[in-house]
């Protein structure tokens, strides 16, 4: 549930910035990660945005290595 209260507040951050099919699934939040700071970096909230999606890619990252774990037992 809370990640998907960030994923939320990741997009009304995001609701004006310059990004490529907006949303919030994970290959945008790495696309942003990544890219986001060339048009948007002096927007309003662009830090807490580039937090939260760093936040949401981490447990998504260690999410997956315990389903592989899971798999391998």
């Amino acid at each position: 549930m809370q990640l998907l209260n960030l994923r939320t507040e990741f997009e009304e951050y995001t609701n004006s910035y310059t990004i490529p099919n907006k949303g919030s699934c994970i290959n945008k939040l790495k696309w942003f990660v990544e890219n986001g700071h060339r048009s948007n970096s002096l927007r309003n909230g662009f830090d807490n945005a580039k937090q939260i999606a760093e936040k949401i890619i981490t447990e998504e990252t260690e999410w997956q290595k315990k389903q592989r774990l899971l798999m391998h037992q």
